[in-house]
């Protein structure tokens, strides 16, 4: 019998929220180290088109043999 932290359905959607919390995260520390002055400015909508960009790149295989 398979051993599941919170059940067969909330251990990917658990695996998920932390995944996409931590690249928010470290799209945040990336932009607010890149420019120190528009720290204050760096928002959700900033940090959403960043990471569908880096996502769209991803797709496409721009990442491939890092």
């Amino acid at each position: 019998m398979p051993i599941y932290l919170i059940s067969k359905v909330g251990d990917p959607f658990f695996a998920f929220t932390i995944g996409v919390s931590a690249a928010f995260l470290r799209i945040c520390r990336d932009q607010r180290e890149k420019f120190p002055e528009k720290a204050q400015e760096i928002g959700y909508g900033e940090v959403l088109q960043m990471g569908g960009r880096r996502l769209r790149r991803w797709w496409m295989g721009d990442f491939e043999g890092l």
